[in-house]
């Protein structure tokens, strides 16, 4: 069998189909640990002449993996680097002729991490200092792993509400310039809010700030609502009040339960992907148009 020994796509696109097929095969703690990872590869000589195993013309291969220092322990054991190497291998298509023979983990020092708030790698450090019994009662395992399938969900939402209010501001700055948010639509009960959060965060100096933007002190169903309001000003970003609004509303019902600490089915996640991927894709169209 003839090979072409390329890859017919990037290191950093293999990286994400690995950290998905983890997620896939219920390894959600290792894809975890994967995120912020780079991805090398290095071929040797002829894969059966490796390890004596192999298909006689292909490539022995090597995937380097370089993570977060704090990542490394977690990553860098016999078990699950055999768990990476079948999946590397069954990722990397056949004709290509790379025999997946070993992995290994580095140190990725090109990342200032220490400025990152590692909330997981905080847990796992308490977590080592109470005994297994005692562990496997207040924290069991099925709860880490909906603990990192929620950090996803939250990520999505996250990026998607506060791209939506770089959004709105950009626009209305663009009409009415930079004391736009007296120009704009903005009910009374929202003013309120804002008033009513902005005293409390004046009174609480050990809380982070919001931001500068009034918008910031606006829950992320109040930005589907300022749109709604202002729909004179929005009308030519979106093809209808019914494409954005109705999205909003039900990602801001999904954020509600997730501050709450409920579980996201995976029906809803499915839902934020999409509607993430939708409305980033609308607004930065509209912005560049």
């Amino acid at each position: 069998m003839s090979f072409t020994y390329n890859l017919p796509f990037s290191n950093e696109r293999l990286l994400d189909g690995i950290i998905l097929s983890l997620k896939r095969k219920q390894e959600a703690e290792v894809a975890h640990l994967l995120r912020g990872a780079s991805l090398s590869i290095e071929t040797g000589g002829y894969s059966f002449y490796d390890g004596g195993w192999g298909r006689s013309n292909a490539m022995a291969t090597s995937i380097y993996l370089y993570v977060n220092p704090v990542n490394i322990e977690g990553l860098d054991s016999d078990e699950t680097k055999e768990l990476l190497r079948l999946t590397c291998d069954k990722l990397i298509p056949a004709e290509v002729g790379f025999d997946v023979k070993r992995i290994i983990i580095e140190i990725d020092l090109t990342k200032d991490f220490e400025v990152e708030d590692d909330l997981i790698s905080d847990l796992e450090k308490q977590s080592d200092r109470i005994s297994g019994k005692i562990l496997s009662k207040i924290l069991p395992a099925d709860i880490k792993e909906k603990g990192y399938y929620m950090a996803e969900v939250y990520t999505y939402l996250y990026a998607v509400e506060n791209s939506l209010r770089i959004f709105i501001e950009q626009v209305c700055k663009e009409k009415y310039g930079d004391n736009y948010f007296d120009e704009i639509n903005v009910p009374k009960a929202l003013r309120n809010t804002i008033t009513n959060r902005i005293e409390k965060a004046n009174a609480n100096k050990w809380l982070s700030i919001r931001g500068e933007s009034k918008l910031f002190y606006l829950d992320f169903k109040d930005l589907g609502s300022l749109i709604d309001n202002n729909w004179d000003v929005f009308n030519k970003y979106f093809p209808s009040r019914d494409f954005i609004i109705p999205k909003i509303d039900e990602m801001a019902e999904c954020r509600n339960l997730i501050a709450h600490n409920s579980l996201v089915e995976e029906t809803e996640r499915s839902v934020i992907k999409t509607y993430y991927n939708v409305i980033l894709k609308q607004i930065t169209k509209g912005l560049q148009g």
